[in-house]
């Protein structure tokens, strides 16, 4: 409360006889009670502040202010009830009013000792002298919890992200229009099941040509196949005839064998017949000679002379014979050789006979692979009209129908027709800090880990397991992704969802619990404040580990048994008196 003015015309104070007293007993009754309580505490206050904070309070003091025309209007009325028979000189009237002046800042400095400090600075004052100095006395009503001890799983928890199992955007593989839709949108469809039917009149008119081309084709591949035979056929003629020929080409060889042995006979002849005449002709010589002696008769000699002729006759026969028999040698020769350029003859005629076989064997891998080309381009055919009917690739949920019946669509567009999601199965993907990787793979390398994922604003927890961690860690986040695995029978899971997730990888014995609520969060670090036995608390920094199910593990700073405070930490320092509200209850139970 401020005041703007103090009146003291009506004050029963004489302009002459005011003093410093008077002046301030004044101004004091004009001071509301209630505002010289507050001051009177403040001033208390101030004195125990050290004098920098005692003269910043003084700054923010206000100043009650006395108008120098009520001092002046009090005087004049003094001077005319009191003195009507003698007016007052100038000078003294100047000086009275220089003395009311002089009390006046002498009063302004007085009531500065007992004005109201600045609100900010006094409140700011007051707290910090109501914590140290109420806080030990006032009583504080809260709420504690025994801090229990339990078996409770080490988990990791995250949020996830469902998404589907496997996805497939179902495009048109031809061009066409859709003359039939056979399913409603998100219905849940089976793998196999007919979606869409096209137009397929182009692509039976391109079986039907496709069929007329491999049918002509074929006819040709017959055609050269039986020119194969015939040129095979003449192969075999050319070596029959080539056999035939040389077996002319041996009768030759042995009928030029068989003269050539009568050749050496008759040389054989005439070597015998040559001596038989040397013979003949000694005798007849050495007969001649003895007839001439007249040691035989002439009869013994000429029998000897005519048996030398008739040798030299046979001689000569022998020798024309011989003649003979080598020229019929040389015909056999000649016969030979004749019959060998028959058998050549023959054999080139099968050379080409087999050139022409071969050129008849191209002819038809020629034809064969045309058919093979026709019967590919058939085919072809056949898929483009199978495209035209547009089966489920997977099973699973049908999403949104992007293209009605009626319209035309192009082949591999980039706009599906349908998106189909496998729910069932289905994943969860989340990602932990990647110093959690190592604990992961130790407990995931023999174990199947379970995970959690609770829908938001619903106490429905899904199980499922661990299927899936990343190879790479995520240098931008400082985490490692995980996949868990859902049946999701009942399809409450629906990708795209975000859920919480709880990777369960081991249980703890035996572990330090208490509620949530009792750890508090202070500049340094978490903390509790423990109820001791005389009904006090003391601030205990605590190491919290996991929470589960609305408590926290603490791993460090406190023991089973012990008395934690729950609700109504804001009033509480160590050292504050508490008064508990009902009987405490172990963690993990009701709270007190």
């Amino acid at each position: 409360m401020s005041i703007s003015k103090i009146d003291i015309v009506n004050a029963e104070i004489s302009p002459s006889t005011i003093n410093l007293n008077q002046l301030e007993a004044l101004v004091l009754d004009n001071i509301p009670k209630e505002s010289l309580a507050e001051n009177h505490s403040a001033e208390n206050h101030l004195e125990k502040q050290d004098p920098p904070s005692r003269k910043r309070t003084g700054e923010a003091l206000v100043v009650y202010e006395i108008p120098k025309e009520s001092l002046a209007e009090n005087h004049l009325a003094e001077n005319h009830s009191e003195f009507k028979q003698a007016p007052p000189s100038k000078k003294r009237t100047g000086l009275v009013l220089l003395g009311l002046m002089l009390l006046a800042t002498l009063g302004f400095f007085s009531l500065r000792n007992v004005a109201k400090p600045n609100k900010t600075d006094s409140s700011q004052t007051s707290q910090r002298s109501g914590r140290k100095g109420k806080g030990r006395s006032m009583i504080t009503p809260v709420t504690v919890a025994k801090v229990g001890q339990k078996t409770v799983p080490v988990q990791l928890q995250a949020i996830g992200n469902v998404q589907a199992e496997s996805t497939v955007s179902v495009t048109p593989q031809i061009g066409g229009r859709i003359t039939g839709v056979f399913f409603k949108k998100g219905q849940q469809v089976k793998k196999g099941q007919l979606l869409f039917t096209l137009d397929d009149q182009t692509q039976r008119a391109a079986i039907q040509q496709a069929r007329g081309t491999v049918a002509k084709d074929l006819a040709l591949v017959q055609q050269a196949r039986a020119n194969l035979a015939k040129d095979q056929g003449a192969v075999e003629q050319a070596r029959a005839t080539l056999a035939k020929d040389q077996g002319l080409v041996e009768q030759a060889r042995v009928t030029s064998a068989k003269d050539q042995a009568l050749v050496r006979q008759a040389e054989a002849t005439l070597a015998k017949d040559q001596a038989q005449g040397q013979y003949a002709q000694a005798q007849s010589n050495r007969y001649t000679n003895l007839y001439k002696q007249g040691a035989v008769s002439q009869d013994q000699a000429q029998q000897y002379s005519t048996n030398s002729q008739v040798n030299a006759a046979t001689l000569r026969s022998d020798r024309e014979a011989i003649a003979n028999a080598q020229e019929v040698v040389k015909g056999d020769q000649v016969a030979i050789k004749n019959a060998q350029e028959v058998v050549k003859s023959d054999q080139v005629a099968i050379k080409n006979a087999q050139e022409v076989v071969k050129g008849d064997q191209a002819a038809i891998q020629n034809a064969q692979a045309v058919v093979d080309s026709d019967k590919g381009v058939l085919q072809n055919a056949q898929v483009q009209l199978s495209y035209a009917r547009i089966y489920a690739p997977i099973s699973g949920q049908a999403g949104d129908l992007l293209v009605n019946q009626g319209n035309v669509v192009a082949a591999n567009s980039t706009s599906p027709l349908l998106t189909i999601y496998q729910i069932r199965p289905i994943q969860v993907s989340f990602s932990v800090p990647e110093t959690q990787l190592p604990e992961i793979q130790k407990y995931a390398s023999n174990n199947k880990l379970a995970v959690d994922a609770t829908i938001p604003n619903t106490n429905n927890q899904i199980r499922g397991f661990l299927t899936f961690i990343n190879n790479t860690v995520d240098n931008s986040t400082g985490t490692i992704k995980l996949i868990g695995e859902f049946d999701n029978a009942q399809g409450q899971l629906w990708p795209g969802q975000y859920v919480n997730t709880t990777l369960t990888l081991r249980t703890q014995p035996n572990a330090i619990v208490v509620p949530s609520q009792a750890v508090q969060n202070g500049p340094n670090g978490q903390f509790v404040f423990v109820v001791k036995p005389d009904n006090t608390v003391e601030n205990v920094p605590v190491t919290v580990g996991s929470m589960m199910n609305g408590l926290n593990v603490i791993e460090k700073g406190l023991q089973a048994g012990q008395t934690v405070v729950t609700d109504g930490q804001a009033n509480l320092i160590s050292g504050s008196k508490v008064k508990v509200r009902s009987a405490s209850k172990r963690a993990g139970g009701h709270h007190s």
